[in-house]
C-alpha cells in the first residue's frame, strides 16, 4: 500500500513507507514504527547521510514537548533494532548527533518491495484459470472468524519491540490522550474499549493484557469500575486492575484491595508509577 504522503524510502534491504510509517525488509518482515521513530526516520533519510543535531532530533521527534535526551537514545534503539542488518547504519557522532549511512532514494509503491525471483508458471492460462476458481471459492465459502485469527491481527499490528499490553476502560477515551502517548512511547501498546461489555469480551478474546485500567464511573454507572472488577475476579482472570479516576479515597483504596484491585491513581504520576514497574517485572522476567 503506498504512503499518506506518496513518499516510500528504498535503503539497503529495507524499505520505509512515511505515511504509514512502516518498514518492509528484505526478509519479508514488517516493522510498524511509533510515531517519533517515524519521524527521526524521516528527517535522518531526507538528510542523506548527514548528521542532525540531537536538539533538532528532538524536536522532530517530539514536537512542541519537553522531553529528557534519554527519549532519544530509546527512540535510536528502537529502529536499530527495527531496522535489523541496516541498522548499525545509524550511527552516533560525537558533538554532532545522529547520521544514517546509507544511500537512500524515493520510490514508488511498486518498487519499494523486492521482486520475487525463481519458478515461473510454464502455462500462464491455465494458471489464471485456476487462480480465478479459487478466488470464486474462496468468496463464496462460509467464513466464521475464530479468535486465533482476530489474535494474528492484533499482534501484528503492533510494533515489534512492543514490551506490553494494556486494556484502559474508560467512556472518555479523549481524556487519556497524553497518558496514552507516554505509554506508547515507552513501547507499551494501548487498547481503548468504553464499556465493561467491551471490556470482559477483549479480555476472553485476549489473554494477554498486563494491566487494565478503568475509570470509577462511566455511562450512568457510578460503581462500573468495581463492577468490572468484580465480574472479572469471577471469571477467574487475575489481570493486574487499577483504577485512574479524579479522585480517591481511603475507603476507595480498601474497598479496591478488597475486591482483587492493585491500586488506585488520581494523576499521571500514579499511574505511571503502578504501570512502569510492572512493565520492568515483565521484562526482568522474561
Amino acid at each position: 500500500m503506498a504512503s499518506a504522503t506518496g513518499k516510500i524510502w528504498r535503503f539497503g534491504a529495507v524499505a520505509f513507507d512515511e505515511g504509514a510509517a512502516s518498514l518492509h525488509r528484505d526478509d519479508d518482515e514488517r516493522v510498524a514504527l511509533d510515531r517519533s521513530s517515524a519521524a527521526i526516520l524521516s528527517a535522518l533519510l531526507a538528510a542523506q547521510g548527514e548528521a542532525i543535531p540531537k536538539d533538532r532530533l528532538l524536536e522532530i521527534g517530539w514536537p512542541g514537548r519537553v522531553v529528557h535526551e534519554n527519549s532519544l537514545a530509546k527512540a535510536v534503539g528502537r529502529l536499530r533494532k527495527a531496522l535489523g542488518p541496516e541498522g548499525e547504519n545509524l550511527k552516533a557522532i560525537y558533538g554532532a548527533g545522529y547520521c544514517l549511512a546509507v544511500t537512500s532514494e524515493e520510490v514508488d509503491a511498486e518498487h519499494s518491495r523486492p521482486q520475487p525471483q525463481g519458478r515461473r508458471f510454464l502455462l500462464p492460462l491455465a494458471g489464471a484459470a485456476l487462480g480465478a476458481v479459487a478466488i470464486v471459492l474462496f468468496l463464496t465459502m462460509p467464513r466464521q472468524p475464530d479468535e486465533s485469527s482476530v489474535e494474528t491481527a492484533l499482534v501484528s499490528s503492533e510494533p515489534s519491540n512492543t514490551l506490553g499490553r494494556i486494556l484502559w476502560v474508560d467512556d472518555n477515551p479523549q481524556n487519556n490522550a497524553i497518558e496514552k502517548r507516554a505509554f506508547e512511547d515507552r513501547n507499551i501498546a494501548v487498547y481503548a474499549v468504553e464499556t465493561t461489555e467491551e471490556a470482559l469480551a477483549m479480555l476472553s478474546m485476549y489473554p494477554h493484557y498486563d494491566a487494565v485500567i478503568s475509570d470509577m464511573g462511566r455511562n450512568g454507572e457510578p460503581l462500573a469500575g468495581f463492577k468490572l472488577l468484580e465480574e472479572m475476579r469471577a471469571r477467574g482472570d487475575e489481570t493486574p486492575f487499577y483504577l485512574y479516576t479524579i479522585l480517591t479515597s481511603e475507603a476507595q483504596h480498601t474497598l479496591l484491595s478488597e475486591k482483587g484491585g492493585q491500586g488506585a491513581a488520581e494523576t499521571r504520576e500514579g499511574l505511571y508509577g503502578f504501570i512502569y514497574p510492572l512493565m520492568e517485572q515483565k521484562m526482568a522476567e522474561r
